[in-house]
């Protein structure tokens, strides 16, 4: 998250033990006692262009260190002793130190006995702490000095795109011992030579740095491979691949949200298209979508209407006799759409002028649906997520640690992301493939509640309705949604789409 006067992100700090620093719930003390990345255990480091950085609690208070190093998290506001400059692991390890300005020592420690006497950035002195990002892990990744986004393809990653625009654009974080991979949508890991291989190994993993200067010249995120080179983008043909020694503009990228694109299909399967004169048509076709048939959705909150975005950055609208267009250069009331979902897989949209839309005899896409006919609906496909992760309010969706009957079960609140690929079927609706190769289905347990396991060889119907711009809800094979709690329930059982069944994409 960035701000006027500074650059924020939240983390989990843990140690060597691999316990996490946890700001207690009562009084003013912290350890490193927590096993999982929970609301205590998640800190936001703010990066201030001097480069000090200050770390806050979930609570909103900041660590603080006062002259005989005890650490202590009680500060509503930020100070001398708050104040902490991050340095990283030389070890190639990806490792942070967190050094105290006033004091001059590091923060270190185990289970209670945190303090910052540590005279150097270390392992022996148990200064240098793992950083997992609080984040979801399925984002874009936009080159600062080349002004594009990276995206894959057969031979690697190239900074090449005036957008992100389709799966090619999308990457997967997946953490490991204190480094993350890049993982494209076809399930690729990025390694430093700038290949893209099935492998995964220590080539294939980078550590993350923060960076903030006062002229902003040098400021972004930057990636480094084991040999402490950065990720950076080739002159001639723009791949990514580790080369530089030392940060540079050229080394610095910077996250963006991936919106979720679609193509938008008919009853009769044809696909939305804009065509000459940026009509929006419906037509036959066997291909893949082109990037004239893919369109960007964007919720809009205070409306409760959505945007939908072509390649070009026009919107679509509704124009003249009600034919919708692709003219518009920005969002307005005129060119907002509402999309309620049908519960089969289909959904209704309806233009600005309150009508649904329809297909006219022309092909021509119309908001002007008559008043006594059936509205069937729109197929609103998916695109850009062959390969999904799923967060709610208690953690990430994936599959238990245990064996016997409850082996590949699905629960709530993992603390790291599990990676779902999404498969189209014909009717709108989708199937999911965990991990092990097996697809999502409903565990029906006598006398108790429809949970969802991955053991079944065939593929079932799931719909993904969209709630917001990166939430979906789950309408599962018994018309039940869905739900989540703090306990871990991942259950089939809600009848509307309430809260509890909001899951972030």
């Amino acid at each position: 998250m960035e701000s006027e006067n500074f650059f924020e992100w939240k983390i989990g700090i843990m140690n060597i033990e691999e316990k996490y620093l946890t700001a207690e719930g009562y009084g003013d003390k912290v350890n490193a006692c927590g096993t999982s990345l929970r609301q205590k255990q998640t800190w936001t480091v703010e990066f201030h262009g001097d480069e000090t950085v200050y770390i806050r609690s979930y609570a909103r208070n900041f660590l603080s260190v006062d002259r005989l190093g005890t650490v202590t998290c009680a500060a509503a506001e930020r100070g001398e002793n708050e104040q902490f400059v991050v340095e990283y692991a030389t070890d190639g390890s990806g490792r942070w130190a967190f050094r105290n300005k006033k004091q001059k020592h590091y923060l270190a420690g185990t289970q209670d006995k945190i303090d910052c006497l540590a005279k150097k950035a270390s392992e022996e002195e148990l200064s240098l702490w793992n950083t997992p990002f609080v984040l979801h892990p399925q984002l874009t990744l936009f080159s600062l000095a080349g002004k594009k986004f990276a995206i894959a393809d057969k031979d690697g990653v190239k900074v090449s795109g005036t957008k992100a625009w389709g799966s090619h654009a999308l990457f997967t974080l997946v953490y490991h011992c204190g480094k993350y991979r890049f993982i494209t949508a076809d399930n690729r890991s990025l390694c430093k030579d700038g290949t893209l291989v099935d492998t995964h190994d220590k080539d294939t993993l980078f550590g993350i740095e923060v960076h903030l200067s006062v002229d902003k010249a040098l400021t972004g995120l930057a990636f480094k491979d084991n040999e402490g080179r950065f990720l950076s983008a080739s002159s001639a043909s723009g791949l990514l691949k580790a080369q530089q020694k030392q940060l540079k503009k050229e080394t610095l990228f910077r996250f963006d949200l991936c919106h979720p694109q679609v193509s938008i299909l008919g009853t009769e399967g044809k696909m939305a298209h804009v065509a000459f004169g940026n009509e929006v048509m419906l037509k036959k076709q066997n291909n893949e979508p082109s990037t004239s048939e893919i369109f960007q959705l964007e919720y809009h909150g205070k409306k409760k209407k959505w945007s939908i975005e072509t390649y070009e950055g026009t919107f679509w609208g509704v124009g003249q006799r009600g034919r919708i267009d692709a003219n518009a250069k920005t969002v307005s009331d005129d060119n907002l759409f509402e999309i309620t979902w049908l519960s089969n897989g289909m959904a209704a949209i309806k233009g600005s002028n309150g009508k649904p839309l329809v297909s006219t005899g022309t092909g021509n896409l119309a908001a002007n649906l008559p008043d006594d006919a059936i509205d069937e609906g729109f197929q609103i496909r998916l695109l850009n997520r062959p390969q999904i992760v799923f967060r709610c309010d208690f953690g990430y969706i994936g599959m238990k640690n245990a064996t016997g009957s409850n082996k590949d079960e699905y629960i709530c609140t993992k603390p790291f992301p599990s990676v779902i690929s999404v498969q189209q079927m014909e009717d709108g609706k989708y199937s999911l493939q965990s991990e092990n190769g097996k697809y999502w289905c409903i565990n029906l347990q006598a006398g108790g509640y429809p949970s969802i396991k991955a053991n079944s060889a065939e593929p079932v119907p799931f719909v993904l309705e969209f709630r917001d711009t990166l939430v979906v809800t789950i309408l599962a094979p018994n018309e039940r949604y869905m739900t989540c709690d703090k306990v871990g329930h991942f259950h089939a059982t809600s009848t509307e789409p309430g809260s509890k069944c909001l899951l972030f994409i």
